[in-house]
């Protein structure tokens, strides 16, 4: 398994050719990650097959666990809406992780090295906690200002759509069964946003 390098945040880029080197980098570890998977996809190689420097890779990304995890980040930004979702912000919330479980899953070698480099980094603490998953979930929800509660809720289901694509990923479901968990779990913790209901945070 990859080490976590040295403790710090990865580079950020601040122009438009840094942004772009950065997502190449993304795009040719997303390719090799859903090749060869996590173990036998090499840092050189990917900073080859993205045309950069490797001394440029590690900039931004100082090891192999940061890269796939913010794989792992671009793909959840880059996660579509759903076109016409339900009035329902319950029913928006499951189509959207349902579809974003599916989504993952499509190249299985590749959602497994996105989540277990997203768990080696968060266990390392070495950068700041990515909260783009809850922010989508908050916005598919059509809460603008969310309170502690909404917070939590938003928080449990990203937790659990992190559980279900990591027993989905280590072989334990299958997608039409990940997918399906996925929903019956924001059925059942997201019912207060269906109901209006605003319970206290525990």
């Amino acid at each position: 398994m990859p080490r976590i390098a040295e403790p710090r945040e990865p580079g950020r880029p601040s122009t438009t050719s840094q942004h772009a080197r950065r997502r190449a980098i993304q795009r040719a570890a997303a390719r090799l990650g859903a090749e060869h998977g996590l173990e036998r996809v090499q840092m050189s190689d990917i900073a080859a097959a993205a045309g950069v420097a490797l001394g440029t890779l590690y900039r931004y990304y100082p090891s192999k666990h940061h890269l796939y995890s913010g794989v792992l980040g671009a793909a959840v930004t880059d996660l579509p809406d759903r076109p016409g979702a339900a009035a329902d912000p319950v029913l928006a919330v499951a189509d959207f992780l349902e579809d974003a479980v599916g989504r993952l899953l499509r190249y299985p070698l590749l959602g497994r090295a996105m989540l277990v480099s997203a768990n080696a980094v968060r266990s390392a603490g070495t950068v700041a906690v990515d909260t783009t998953l809850r922010d989508r979930i908050l916005a598919v929800a059509g809460i603008a200002e969310p309170d502690a509660a909404d917070l939590q809720l938003a928080r449990l289901a990203e937790q659990c759509a992190y559980g279900i694509l990591t027993w989905a990923t280590a072989g334990q479901l299958g997608a039409s069964e990940a997918a399906a968990d996925m929903r019956r779990a924001c059925l059942l913790l997201l019912a207060p946003w269906a109901a209006g209901r605003r319970p206290e945070p525990e």
